[in-house]
């Protein structure tokens, strides 16, 4: 009987720290997921505000270039894209999960400016001649990482004017964008628009980006058998959810899931000339 009831008091302690184990582990997935999601928002509202950036206290008027902020609907396919020589690629419909691209151009800022403005890397735009082909631009979009985990890359010019690309949030398994249009020569904000419904005049009229991203967890959590797989809507305008919008998980691959967004106001775009 001893035997008995000391077996049953180790079957019950090994029982309960396998839930404490499990529900610690739920814990620091869930804040993993949360910390990923604001860290990589944060990282993108912070480079977006940078577009169109001139030296102004170098300058009296900065030159008329193209938009300093530019996109690809659904696509990965960043190796072919060069923003500085004017090679911003097209739509080609097999970004990851149906991901888009974010393109942001920029020039740095004087020595002694209390003003930082970097590339993905952290380090400082150089201070270029105020040329097409000399501004500094960074390129975002999702791609699969190391054992095939999708993450926000960013890519950019390196020193030795080779492009080369850093990981910014491991996780990162979609990214929608979407862009304001100003309606008028105020600059306020109209029409959201897609990348794909923006020509050249239109960019030159953005004024707000729109960023959703969907960021998932490392731990699977097997659900009900037969469970049909879970949709995430990154954009629900005016309640109508749009197909090219929606990730999709796989069946079987249950993990936390979360989505985050937000909108950024170009602080540089009316500033800059890029409005009438």
């Amino acid at each position: 009987m001893a035997l008995a009831v000391g077996l049953l008091v180790v079957l019950v302690a090994g029982t309960l720290l396998q839930n404490a184990r499990g529900a610690y582990q739920d814990i620091d997935d869930a804040s993993r997921v949360q910390e990923t999601g604001r860290l990589a928002l944060e990282h993108l509202q912070d480079v977006i505000r940078q577009a169109d950036h001139f030296p102004w206290e170098s300058m009296a008027r900065p030159p008329r270039l193209s938009p300093g902020v530019r996109g690809l609907d659904d696509s990965r396919q960043v190796a072919a894209l060069d923003p500085a020589s004017g090679s911003f690629g097209a739509m080609s419909g097999d970004g990851v999960n149906k991901s888009d691209i974010l393109m942001l151009g920029f020039f740095g800022a004087p020595r002694g400016s209390p003003t930082h403005i970097g590339n993905c890397s952290g380090a400082a735009a150089p201070l270029a001649p105020l040329e097409e082909s000399a501004r500094s631009w960074v390129i975002y979009y999702i791609a699969a990482g190391t054992g095939n985990e999708p993450e926000l890359r960013c890519r950019y010019l390196g020193k030795n004017g080779a492009w080369t690309s850093d990981a910014v949030a491991r996780g990162v398994e979609a990214m929608q964008l979407r862009y304001a249009v100003a309606s008028g020569p105020d600059g306020r904000p109209g029409r959201w628009l897609d990348a794909s419904a923006l020509n050249e005049a239109g960019w030159r009229r953005v004024v707000m980006v729109r960023v959703a991203l969907l960021v998932r967890g490392t731990q699977r959590r097997p659900g009900p058998t037969g469970a049909a797989p879970r949709d995430y809507d990154l954009f629900l305008p005016s309640g109508r959810a749009d197909p090219a919008w929606r990730v999709t998980e796989k069946q079987g691959e249950e993990r936390l899931r979360s989505v985050f967004q937000t909108t950024v106001l170009l602080r540089n775009a009316a500033f800059a000339g890029e409005l009438p």
